[in-house]
């Protein structure tokens, strides 16, 4: 009998170790790693690799495309590997950016996990090859029975996604022997790729280093970029060198992805730059046949083989409509202020103020950089640069000044796909001395001006982004001159660089400004302020700034993990994917049912109706839900025996799992966590530190648009009080304390069916005084639970579901006790694991997953 339950329990551990194993490789997303028997099922090519066998012969073999034999100034790019959705997408925009055209290798593997990226792809007019059904290296190595059966099943997944028959094929490092060739051939392949020029992330350390490469490119030459890793031996010519990896001393292995995202990018817009400012045009592979057997550039073009670059050697512009760069310097640039009676218009405003937006109240996944000096000419091109590279858009606010004297560089901001905005006359903290009749002058004036010119904005920037009583009022007067629009004043939340900073370099700004301790990302909404003439740092510190912001705040967060070794917690980086875009795009998008937007605070959102102590002390009897472990200092053993410390639902013999979160996070984690919920189809239950969401804390993180988020998403949402007061705190205090907590959430939600009157005592304790000040102050229950995992400090996902899942009760309400601070790295990697077992099965029964408000009154 010991033995059987000794090889159980084995049994069980060593599927547990499989488990994980394969779960931490899921996320990877490693095409080897992928579930080959269900694409074997979804995809079954069995009777294709049959004919190809029988057809196999080694006299016919695939014809190898190493170049075109062309006159034309023409040559082709392709991309290896497109498991990176995000860094794909962003690399098509820029090829569209620049009507560059190119064809995409991909595994099978690969376009069957993500086949809408395949289908994206060749909508936006570029093709599709094969890298074989995993991108394997050395096929040659391969028997032919292998290779038919690698090289079938791929194009089978490909076919199906894109109904395409002809497919190339491209071997990563293999040598293309008869073997290799007749089994590409017998499998359908009837042309092989064999590029000999190779990029990757290290390949160029700036764009003039990309111009000499593609002028060293011969005609009709095919260049492949690998998307991720580094060129191996086989991938490096002759005549290069192998670059070195440029790093600065000490980074650390978590930000190695980041800065290899950056990279790529950066590569990829140069080399599409270079590409138009040499006049070459590009082909698809696919067209290799049609171009070898005809030498009338002509038909090229007029089949579209070719994409037109020499059509437009500069970048596509998405405002040109609305941009003119004329020469101001022979044009009237004087505005006639004649038909408007400022003074009135002052006065009919009746001193109503404009709101000061330092933030977007949106649960749109962007943000906003903002910009001021275009005088500094070095500044400017490094700032678009840095948008450039990292497919971001910015909001440029320009002067009269600047307006007459800069109308080229206003050009070449709008032809990037940025914005112009309205920053006035006065530049500097001179605006503060003017009236707001002068003010309402100045944002005519400029508006008129932009107009004149094709540009239309209504947002308005003053100096330094300064606000007062006298600058609100006039953007809110201006709001009523017939067709200037609603303007509205914009300012900032982030601001890098500032006199603190003078002389400092990047990576001190970002560590002190932005410190990972506190802030793990930006927050949706959130408005970043570029001052590019205010000479306190080098010009490429901003570029630098730019580029580790996007990529490490932006479209990356932080998450802290607990590492037990040294009692402490590390940094993660780990991906967000917000965007950077202008402020017309936050301004115009508005929040409905099927998408996310703009909201407003309510003003006179709903309180909590207080309760007498009457009241309070019945509902301590049927409305507290307990947790067997707590205390209840306080109160008798009489009334300790009326309470309850079960801390489960009655819910009438199902098995119901209650998953609740504590505390508060950054978009990094609590997005994680809400990804997972949708993933399942299921809803939890969220107690907030509410002082987290409320812009008048005095924190300078806060974050309602999070809050609205989790609203928005039909998540319950309840008080974990305002400051995370624990309640044995003076009770007139704490019913203070939690009609604010509740009341900064009603400003926020309290328009959606979210929040409700629940409560979570900080830390699970309780005493009578501080449970009665929880019920007189209006909340219908106080909820801890039966199970607390303790998931802020576990060190795997496993370590979390072991606790919980031997904790669960059947025929009950399980309530189950996590967090969302930005310690519980492992939180949503377990309730991920937790929930796909569920559904499979696993735990020998189904459980419900519902919110509390699924039960509770």
């Amino acid at each position: 009998m010991k033995k059987k339950v000794y090889w159980l329990g084995f049994s069980i551990l060593l599927l547990s170790v499989i488990f994980i194993s394969l779960y931490f490789k899921s996320i990877e997303k490693s095409p080897l790693d992928t579930d080959i028997t269900a694409i074997n099922n979804n995809y079954d090519a069995n009777k294709k690799i049959k004919l190809a066998l029988k057809d196999y012969n080694k006299e016919k073999k695939a014809e190898i495309i190493s170049s075109f034999d062309t006159k034309e100034n023409i040559i082709a790019i392709s991309f290896e590997g497109i498991s990176n959705n995000e860094i794909t997408k962003e690399v098509l925009s820029l090829l569209d950016k620049y009507n560059v055209k190119s064809t995409f290798f991909a595994s099978g593997v690969e376009a069957a996990e993500d086949s809408d990226l395949i289908n994206y792809i060749e909508k936006n007019g570029h093709s599709i090859g094969s890298l074989g059904l995993s991108d394997k290296k050395h096929m040659e190595e391969l028997t032919k029975d292998e290779l038919i059966t690698d090289f079938t099943k791929a194009n089978k997944i490909l076919e199906t996604i894109t109904g395409n028959k002809s497919i190339l094929l491209k071997g990563s490092s293999t040598t293309y022997n008869d073997t290799v060739l007749a089994s590409a051939y017998a499998s359908g392949n009837k042309f092989v790729v064999d590029s000999k020029n190779y990029l990757s992330y290290q390949s160029f350390k700036n764009y003039e280093e990309a111009q000499g490469y593609v002028k060293s490119l011969k005609k009709g030459e095919i260049v492949s970029v690998k998307l991720e890793g580094v060129l191996d031996e086989s991938e490096y010519t002759k005549k290069e060198e192998k670059p070195a990896i440029d790093k600065e001393d000490g980074i650390e292995k978590k930000e190695e992805e980041i800065i290899k995202y950056a990279s790529i990018l950066e590569v990829v817009e140069w080399l599409c730059q270079a590409i138009n400012e040499d006049g070459r045009t590009t082909v698809l592979l696919d067209n290799y046949n049609d171009l070898e057997k005809s030498d009338e550039r002509t038909m090229f073009i007029k089949n579209n083989l070719i994409s037109n670059n020499f059509l437009n050697n500069k970048p596509s512009k998405n405002n040109s409509e609305n941009s003119n760069s004329g020469d101001n310097s022979s044009e009237n640039n004087s505005v006639d202020f004649s038909n408007i009676n400022f003074n009135k218009l002052i006065k009919d405003n009746k001193k109503l103020l404009a709101e000061n937006i330092s933030r977007f109240y949106t649960t749109q996944e962007a943000v906003v950089y903002t910009f001021r000096g275009i005088s500094d000419k070095e500044s400017l091109d490094l700032a678009l640069l840095a948008l450039s590279i990292t497919n971001t858009k910015g909001t440029f606010f320009v002067t009269k000044k600047e307006i007459l004297e800069y109308p080229d560089r206003i050009e070449k901001i709008l032809s990037y796909g940025n914005e112009i905005g309205n920053g006035g006359v006065t530049a500097n903290s001179n605006i503060l001395n003017k009236s707001a009749e002068e003010v309402a002058k100045e944002i005519y004036e400029v508006d008129k001006m932009l107009k004149d010119r094709g540009i239309y904005t209504n947002a308005y920037m003053s100096g330094f982004g300064y606000y007062d009583s006298e600058i609100r009022e006039a953007v809110s007067a201006v709001r009523d001159i017939e067709g200037l629009g609603k303007y509205e004043l914009i300012t900032y939340t982030k601001a890098p660089i500032i006199s603190k900073y003078e002389g400092e370099d990047s990576d001190y700004i970002l560590n002190d400004y932005l410190n990972p301790d506190i802030y793990t990302s930006l927050s949706k909404g959130e408005i970043v302020y570029f001052r590019l003439d205010s000479g306190l740092v080098d010009k490429n510190v901003i570029y630098k700034l730019m580029t580790e912001i996007t990529f490490k705040y932006v479209k990356y967060g932080y998450i802290k993990m607990y590492n037990a070794s040294i009692g402490d917690y590390e940094l993660k980086a780990k991906q967000l994917g917000y965007s950077v875009v202008t402020i017309s795009n936050l301004q115009n998008n508005y929040e409905s049912e099927s998408g996310y937007g703009r909201y407003e605070l309510l003003k006179n959102s709903h309180s909590l109706q207080r309760k007498s102590m009457e009241e309070a002390l019945n509902l301590v009897n049927e409305r507290y839900i307990g947790n067997e472990f707590v205390e209840l200092d306080g109160f008798t053993d009489e009334e300790k025996s009326k309470l309850d410390q079960e801390g489960t639902i009655d819910t009438n013999g199902e098995d119901v799992i209650f998953f609740t979160f504590d505390d508060w996070g950054g978009d990094t984690i609590v997005n994680d966590i809400l990804d997972v919920l949708d993933k399942h189809k299921v809803k939890g239950s969220f107690f907030t530190i509410s002082k987290y969401i409320d812009d008048n804390s005095g924190i300078s993180n806060s974050n309602p648009n999070l809050l609205r988020t989790i609203a928005i998403k039909g998540h319950d949402i309840g008080s974990h009080n305002y400051n995370h007061e624990i309640l044995e705190e003076d009770k007139n205090l704490l019913i203070d304390s939690l009609g604010k907590s509740y009341d900064s959430m009603a400003n926020v939600i309290g328009d959606l069916n979210s929040l409700k009157p629940y409560f979570r005592p900080p830390t699970l304790y309780v005493n009578k005084d501080g449970l009665l000040a929880v019920f007189e102050s209006g909340y219908d229950y106080s909820i801890s639970g039966n199970i607390s995992t303790h998931d802020y400090e576990a060190e795997s996902p496993i370590e979390i579901i072991n606790n919980f899942e031997s904790q669960l009760q059947d025929g009950k309400g399980n309530i189950v006790v996590m967090h969302m601070n930005n310690q519980s790295y492992y939180t949503a990697m377990a309730l991920d694991i937790f929930l796909t077992n569920n559904e499979n099965g696993v735990y020998g029964k189904k459980y419900k997953i519902a919110k509390l408000s699924d039960y509770l009154k």
